[in-house]
């Protein structure tokens, strides 16, 4: 059986998936033990230890396999998230064809889930941020670690998105690839990522995007002259609104 965290409720309606509740609610209550449980998401350290310490009452739960539960997320040094439960991705590594790889690992109380999640599929929202979330890590794994002195603030420029099936809180794949960059000039490089989220043989999402990553102090002190800029127009115009 598959099993996903609480959060994902709409799941139970799918067969072959339980939540935790339900799946330890059924352990206490005598049912027949699964033969093997497949982790998907929302199923952080905290969640399996009570998996763990429900199967552990049960003489004939205690040998049952618990499968994909390696999950160490992506540091923060390469996804620039500051919460743990935030981080999209667990697993990055290179592919040999030049790619990068990584698993989905949603947490359940990842901030993209807290306010709406409704029915069996994952909101878009999160597709969109782990990609985000990918594009980055892929940079400062190949390209940032060239320059341990600097620290880089990411930007998208441009992003093609194409939602190709449902993406379920079951495990995914996402693959990145960087078929153009400009990397001459440390403090302002440019990339075109090409990107795809896989579940079960099936694409769920693929994109065609664009960004570019600044030296950290070149890019604050442009966001505050246009900050400044930002401010100053729009208080110009309520003025003379007032006047009129």
């Amino acid at each position: 059986m598959c099993l996903v965290g609480d959060r994902f409720s709409g799941m139970r309606d799918v067969p072959g998936v339980r939540t935790l509740g339900q799946l330890v609610g059924d352990l206490r209550s005598g049912a027949p033990a699964p033969d093997a449980i497949v982790v998907g998401q929302g199923m952080g350290d905290y969640e399996l230890d009570y998996l763990n310490a429900a199967l552990a009452r049960r003489e004939d739960a205690r040998d049952v396999p618990v499968l994909g539960v390696a999950r160490t997320p992506v540091a923060r040094s390469l996804v620039h998230k500051h919460r743990e439960q935030n981080v999209l991705l667990s697993g990055l590594r290179a592919l040999p064809d030049g790619r990068h790889a990584a698993d989905l690992a949603l947490h359940g109380e990842n901030e993209l889930l807290l306010d709406h999640q409704t029915g069996q599929h994952v909101q878009g929202m999160v597709v969109t941020e782990a990609m985000r979330q990918m594009f980055i890590a892929v940079f400062e794994a190949e390209h940032g670690v060239r320059f341990p002195g600097r620290r880089f603030y990411v930007v998208w420029n441009s992003m093609s998105l194409t939602f190709e099936s449902f993406l379920f809180p079951l495990p995914a794949e996402i693959t990145c690839a960087i078929v153009e960059s400009a990397v001459a000039d440390p403090e302002r490089m440019t990339f075109r990522v090409t990107m795809e989220i896989t579940q079960a043989g099936t694409s769920a999402a693929c994109a065609d995007i664009r960004f570019a990553a600044f030296d950290d102090h070149r890019i604050k002190r442009s966001e505050l002259r246009r900050a400044t800029s930002a401010v100053q127009t729009l208080m110009a115009d309520r003025t003379a609104e007032m006047a009129w």
